[in-house]
């Protein structure tokens, strides 16, 4: 049986019993339906993880005790910002749920000519929050210990001027095939990735672009939908420099 594993943004040391978050407690208690007794592994986001055992349950509260500490890392040796133009709806889930599970280490939502999102200031905060929780999920489901950042959204060219990478790359549809000719593993170590609208970018945002130090690539003759681009680029980075096969 497969073990769960949650995230605790509190401090674990083997032998304390702590108190699960609301949310946490409600989803062992309410979706898992675990007892008393049974295990699970609990992490902070510091690297590594913690055995635990359910210590008790009273109504919708738990608490766990600590067991020992698991050395357990699944990190790429290649660091991704995604910088990721706003897309409506559940695609935006989709594509940072994704790229999370693919391994990326930060990701930044973009405001672009053509986004065609726009929402007040009290509705961001709140969908960035949204956006974290999946965050935390992915990390929880893929084994990961380390939760990737999310910056607030932000203006593309603000993006552009910010970004210090070993490499930086623009999927564009008339960008080139070979982008990493020549380039061996160790010389990439970081790499930022920038996606664009489902509407594409501006001939504009594409040239800025390209003055900030971004190469075009597109992925093959097909043209992709911005969650389908962002996700196959990932694993073909991963592929090519991190840790996927």
């Amino acid at each position: 049986m497969r073990i769960s594993r949650l995230y605790q943004p509190i401090k674990l040391i083997s032998g304390e019993t702590v108190s699960l978050t609301p949310e946490a407690a409600h989803y062992l208690v309410n979706v898992l339906r675990l007892s008393v007794g049974e295990k699970i592994k609990i992490f902070n986001g510091e690297g590594g993880e913690f055995s635990a055992t359910v210590f008790s349950i009273n109504k919708q509260k738990i608490s766990v005790k600590i067991g020992e500490y698991l050395v357990h890392e699944v990190e790429s040796p290649l660091q991704i910002h995604l910088g990721q133009a706003i897309s409506r709806g559940e695609k935006m889930d989709y594509t940072i749920q994704k790229a999370v599970e693919l391994g990326v280490t930060q990701i930044t939502p973009l405001f672009t000519e053509r986004c065609g999102v726009k929402l007040s200031q009290e509705r961001w905060e709140k969908r960035l929050q949204h956006w974290r929780s999946i965050i935390i999920s992915a990390c929880e489901q893929s084994g990961r210990n380390t939760i990737p950042i999310i910056h607030e959204p932000i203006v593309l060219t603000e993006w552009l001027k910010k970004i210090n990478t070993d490499y930086k790359i623009m999927l564009h549809p008339e960008g080139s095939m070979d982008c990493f000719a020549g380039a061996r593993n160790d010389d990439i170590k970081s790499i930022a990735l920038l996606v664009g609208p489902e509407g594409g970018f501006a001939e504009a945002e594409v040239a800025y672009a390209i003055q900030q130090g971004f190469s075009g690539m597109k992925l093959g003759p097909r043209i992709l939908r911005t969650e389908t681009a962002a996700l196959a680029i990932i694993a073909i980075l991963q592929a090519k420099f991190g840790d996927m096969t």
